[in-house]
């Protein structure tokens, strides 16, 4: 029987390894640029895009899709996934909860969303609206992926604000309302036919947004009976009402 050496067998394992990294790396960015070319496809084509379309805007065969992508929910969700991160990438870093109030942090992060709405419509519109089987289950996912933001932004004002002891199922609560708003005014605003007008201006639109998300953010406030100076920041924006006699 042919023995091997721990030595030879560790380098024989290296290979390996370096080999499977190798390929994981090769297959994330195989599926990245699919992703990219989904985007692209959407955009030209709308809502309504095809598997075939998106595989020759990838320069490739539907076959190979499926070498990357388990079907066609796994690339719905991969292209639901992509748009999440540009939007928190977007979001994250321009706020400060620190230092900026809750009317500069609601209105950046509403400014910076229809931003990317407005470079992707067609995207948007294919998350949202699920035409397809197999999309419907894909946009869901792509809907609880994308209240992460939100709650990542309650999670931050609730630290804020622990000294008060505030309920943090409230924030939570109010961060899935506002979120559910945004898809929904989104939706509407956007419209089903990508070839009619928007509803109203962008900055007519992030206007509304806006104050709809304050509107919500102050009577969460008003139920844990508390007061938010909108202008200030934060931790300092917050204070107990006093108690009607």
């Amino acid at each position: 029987m042919r023995r091997v050496s721990r030595s030879r067998a560790g380098a024989e394992t290296g290979k390996v390894d370096a080999r499977s990294e190798r390929w994981r790396e090769h297959r994330k960015k195989v599926r990245a640029e699919i992703v990219d070319a989904a985007f692209r496809s959407i955009d030209k084509h709308g809502p309504e895009v095809s598997l075939r379309e998106i595989a020759e805007e990838a320069g490739t065969a539907k076959p190979k899709i499926y070498r990357h992508f388990t079907d066609k929910s796994d690339l719905f969700q991969a292209i639901g996934e992509r748009m999440h991160d540009m939007l928190w990438a977007a979001i994250i870093p321009s706020i400060d909860v620190e230092t900026d109030s809750a009317r500069e942090i609601v209105g950046r992060g509403v400014e910076h969303y229809v931003e990317l709405v407005e470079q992707h419509p067609n995207v948007v519109r294919f998350l949202l609206q699920g035409r397809f089987a197999d999309q419907s289950a894909a946009a869901m996912a792509t809907v609880n992926k994308g209240r992460d933001i939100t709650l990542a932004i309650a999670e931050m004002l609730s630290s804020q604000l622990e000294e008060m002891a505030l309920n943090p199922a409230a924030f939570e609560l109010a961060a899935f309302a506002i979120f559910g708003t945004a898809a929904s005014a989104t939706d509407w605003w956007l419209g089903a036919d990508e070839t009619r007008p928007r509803r109203m201006p962008s900055d007519e639109f992030i206007r509304h947004m806006t104050t709809i998300m304050m509107g919500a953010i102050n009577g969460t406030a008003e139920l844990l009976n508390v007061k938010i100076d909108a202008d200030q920041p934060i931790h300092t924006a917050v204070h107990r009402q006093q108690p009607v006699a």
